[in-house]
């Protein structure tokens, strides 16, 4: 029973005890008088009066107070408590309202500030994995979705890192707190991964900041060999071309003088200077790559435009080529010229891929809505190779220059494509293709 409750009962005794008084004190009257009667009636009006105003001075104040600590517990820091007229109650009421204030801009404050780093970590290039205070999954933000090719991590949300099936997370999982790991998944993604904690409610929660390496130091070797690649080219070529101007000469010479030997000791010297101009030049064009424009183009219609040139990349080669077309694949943002080209590599290499003739050889050209797939059952990638790839000039072919895949990779990249190549448990070679969705 609160204070007003109280006062009810205790004002009903009262007024149960004066009313009995005045009655006994009238039946007992041996003769009434006017005076007496009159007496009676002032006392029980005063009485109420009395009750009413010990009602506003104690149990209003009490009721005002009480509806305040209501708000407190409701989290209400919006509404304020009125005076009550009482200079004891107003007191404490006005120190209330003010409490309320300071802690309704600190929740406004902290509002503030959590959407704040909501909006600063969701915007972040740096991937970040917030977990509880058992290391379970909690949440991430989207550049950490990029990461791990998932979509959302809610589906993750509550699960053990280790049991998380996601190869970079797996790989983090035993990871000491305040300390920084560098984690390759596969030869393309490397990341700096460090572990740090916050307090929240008083509790330590560790998170996870991920920083990818792989195109810092990809850029920092492009850069490398672009410079080296265009002293090659000015020099070699700027020598070549007197070369050629005198051994043209002297073949030419040679032809009408009937020196049958020498001329074509100079033709095969100008071929074998031509082949390496060639070659400086296929380099060359990997520095002067012209940066992608990109157009939201039908995905399907786009691979069937070029599919013809692609098949035609087998030449003699018993190759079966397979398409796969999901007619909801929709739009992809490309460059359609630098596309073909990087495709035309693509398919170049999965051809060059089978070492013998077969019936049972097939590359297969597959498309989802924001995937592309081009993959093929020839020789795989070996253990050796597979941490090589994209780098410049490697090849696994005796006759490579190691040009291709480093072009595929700068122009995937610059079009903001994410990709990846590696062969299977099924023996299958993929070359996958993560398109951001249109």
């Amino acid at each position: 029973m609160g204070a007003k409750g109280y006062f009810i009962v205790v004002a009903a005794l009262v007024a149960l005890m004066t009313a009995g008084s005045l009655t006994v004190a009238a039946v007992l009257m041996p003769e009434p008088n006017a005076w007496v009667y009159v007496l009676l009636q002032l006392c029980l009006v005063l009485t109420v009066v009395l009750f009413i105003i010990l009602y506003r001075k104690t149990v209003t104040p009490i009721k005002t107070l009480s509806g305040g600590i209501s708000l407190v517990k409701e989290q209400d820091f919006s509404t304020r408590l009125r005076p009550v007229g009482q200079a004891d109650a107003d007191q404490i009421i006005d120190l209330f309202n003010r409490m309320i204030d300071r802690l309704h801009n600190e929740e406004l404050r902290i509002r503030e500030q959590d959407y704040f780093l909501e909006l600063l970590i969701a915007a972040s290039p740096m991937g970040v994995l917030i977990a509880d205070v058992d290391f379970r999954i909690s949440s991430g933000n989207p550049a950490l979705c990029r990461f791990l090719g998932i979509a959302s991590v809610d589906a993750y949300r509550g699960k053990n890192l280790e049991d998380s099936g996601l190869p970079l997370l797996v790989q983090i999982s035993g990871m000491e707190p305040e300390s920084s790991r560098i984690v390759q998944t596969d030869p393309l993604h490397i990341y700096k991964c460090t572990l740090s904690s916050f307090m929240d409610k008083g509790f330590s929660h560790p998170f996870y900041m991920i920083e990818p390496l792989a195109e810092e130091l990809f850029e920092a070797e492009k850069n490398a060999y672009r410079k080296v690649i265009r002293v090659i080219s000015h020099e070699v070529n700027n020598t070549m071309a007197g070369i050629v101007s005198a051994l043209g000469i002297m073949e030419k010479s040679s032809a009408e003088s009937g020196d049958e030997d020498t001329a074509g000791m100079l033709s095969i010297l100008l071929s074998r200077i031509d082949r390496m101009s060639r070659f400086i030049t296929e380099y060359a064009s990997m520095a002067r790559l012209p940066e992608p424009v990109c157009r939201n183009t039908d995905a399907n219609a786009f691979i069937r435009r070029v599919f013809p040139f692609l098949e035609n990349l087998k030449g003699s080669r018993d190759i079966r080529f397979v398409l796969d077309l999901d007619e909801a694949a929709g739009e992809v943002d490309i460059d359609q010229v630098l596309m073909e080209q990087a495709l035309t590599n693509i398919v170049k290499n999965a051809v060059e891929a089978f070492s013998s003739g077969s019936p049972e050889n097939s590359i297969a050209i597959v498309t989802r809505p924001g995937y592309w797939c081009i993959s093929n059952n020839g020789d795989p990638i070996s253990e050796s190779a597979a941490g090589k790839l994209f780098t410049p000039f490697f090849s696994t072919k005796p006759e490579g220059k190691g040009i291709g895949l480093l072009m595929i990779h700068e122009i995937l990249t610059r079009s903001g494509i994410r990709f990846n190549l590696s062969t299977g448990e099924d023996g299958i070679t993929r070359f996958e293709m993560f398109f951001r969705q249109v």
